[in-house]
């Protein structure tokens, strides 16, 4: 029934048009088949045939379309500083068209390593530049997307999409050049993206200027935010919503503790907006073991104690969130060291009310190339799926010895990217060692992903 109602929506989007055949000597319905198939990383080549195509593959119900169809891809969307080298040769060809920087595994990132060291040493005192990367789970390719014009990406900006609507959003971080926190909003379309230009917009800007906060999507197009620090250093109390579609921040009530380094989560289906741990402004470093969560239809916080058992350890970027049922939803962080020692120690049940309860069920071991304690994770659902269909995509920085693992291609710089691929039979995940060139295997300071 749902692939019919998107066929119906595309059909109608294109009645306006006064055109050929899809594809001349084709069926419609044949010719959707075979477009819906087309990699992702073609569309915007594709958009460039003619404006029925265009039209077609600007439409959400396309993609919609693709999901249903089984051909959709799987995109994991990281923050990550560039190394100190000369980015203008980042790209493996100089003609590109395709407004992503691609690179397959079998690319390497730049051949000249006697430029490199150059470079490098040139770069070695300039501040930090980062960029957003993406890596397509489906096809194994990593890429890089250019930055908004004439702007350049916050460091240690949040990065969330928006799976229903295919929008990535970068939000606060600090100016590059003044380490300053900023309220800067930008939001990327990667359905409307057209030839060698990113569809980039920017959108309000959030009331109070704030890194190191909490945020999360509530529903279709709402994005919540919370907490954090502003230019002082000050941990902050205060939150506030924002419409994508509309444009508009709406500020909510205070929390309840001021909560700087913390974490937000959000479940598709749920109605609240969770805030996990952080710390006040005198307390830095010593992470609070409650959370507290914000329910949209009541209007109000409340919090819970004895959540986050780690009081030297920030639950950024370490945790995910999965949809397991309709009623039922999963959290999963991923830590190393005493911290995972720590976790399989604490099994408390803690009660929230009568139909909400938080429980540790099981724990998952890193992949054993990952020593660090605070990799970088996000979940890769099957949007519209339940049943715990989803991977899980594990990342830390550079640093680790190459090859330092049996897992590892022994060809990437530093630890790597992994992705779940199923369970052995003792019921431990397995994981699929993914290539990382050197480009792309700084530490990612935040990530999402979506289907498109």
């Amino acid at each position: 029934m749902e692939e019919t109602k998107n066929s119906v929506k595309l059909k109608k989007a294109l009645q306006d048009d006064q055109r050929q055949q899809l594809i001349p000597g084709l069926p419609d319905e044949i010719a959707m088949e075979c477009l819906v198939r087309v990699p992702y990383q073609f569309h915007s080549n594709m958009k460039s045939v003619c404006h029925t195509w265009q039209r077609l593959i600007s439409h959400p119900s396309f993609y919609q379309q693709r999901l249903q169809s089984g051909t959709a891809e799987h995109l994991v969307c990281l923050v990550q500083p560039l190394p100190p080298i000369n980015h203008s040769t980042t790209s493996p060809t100089t003609d590109d068209d395709d407004p992503l920087i691609n690179s397959s595994s079998n690319n390497k990132i730049l051949k000249n390593e006697d430029k490199q060291e150059e470079e490098q040493q040139h770069h070695i005192h300039s501040p930090p530049q980062y960029a957003l990367s993406t890596y397509n789970a489906t096809h194994n390719i990593w890429q890089r997307t250019r930055p908004p014009e004439g702007s350049r990406i916050p460091m240690f900006c949040q990065c969330l999409a928006l799976p229903s609507s295919g929008k990535l959003l970068l939000l606060g971080g600090w100016d590059p050049t003044t380490l300053e926190p900023v309220p800067h909003v930008y939001i990327l379309d990667l359905i409307e993206t057209t030839g060698a230009a990113c569809k980039w917009r920017r959108g309000a800007s959030m009331s109070v200027p704030r890194s190191f906060f909490a945020c999360g999507v509530v529903g279709p197009s709402t994005v919540w935010v919370a907490g954090g620090h502003d230019s002082q250093k000050n941990a902050l109390r205060s939150a506030e919503v924002y419409d994508v579609e509309t444009d508009q921040w709406e500020m909510l009530p205070d929390m309840i503790e001021e909560r700087d380094e913390c974490q937000g989560l959000s479940w598709e289906g749920d109605s609240k907006f969770w805030v996990v741990s952080g710390y006040g402004t005198e307390s830095q470093g010593q992470f609070r073991s409650d959370v507290e969560f914000y329910d949209r239809h009541t209007g109000c916080w409340s919090k819970i104690d004895g959540v986050w058992p780690f009081s030297t350890t920030s639950p950024r970027v370490v945790t995910t969130t999965v949809c397991v049922s309709r009623d039922k939803y999963q959290w999963s962080w991923f830590l190393g060291g005493e911290q995972q020692s720590q976790q399989q120690q604490s099994r408390e049940v803690v009660k929230v009310s009568d139909n909400i309860r938080l429980e540790i069920v099981s724990s998952i071991p890193l992949p054993n190339s990952i020593t660090g304690t605070t990799p970088c994770v996000t979940a890769l659902d099957h949007v519209g799926q339940e049943g715990g269909n989803h991977r899980l995509f594990v990342m830390s920085g550079g640093g680790g010895s190459r090859g330092s693992s049996t897992l590892a291609c022994g060809e990437c710089e530093g630890e790597g990217a992994f992705l779940s691929d199923g369970y052995s039979s003792n019921g431990t995940i397995k994981w699929r060692h993914i290539h990382t060139p050197v480009g792309f295997s700084g530490f990612p300071y935040s990530a999402s992903s979506l289907v498109i």
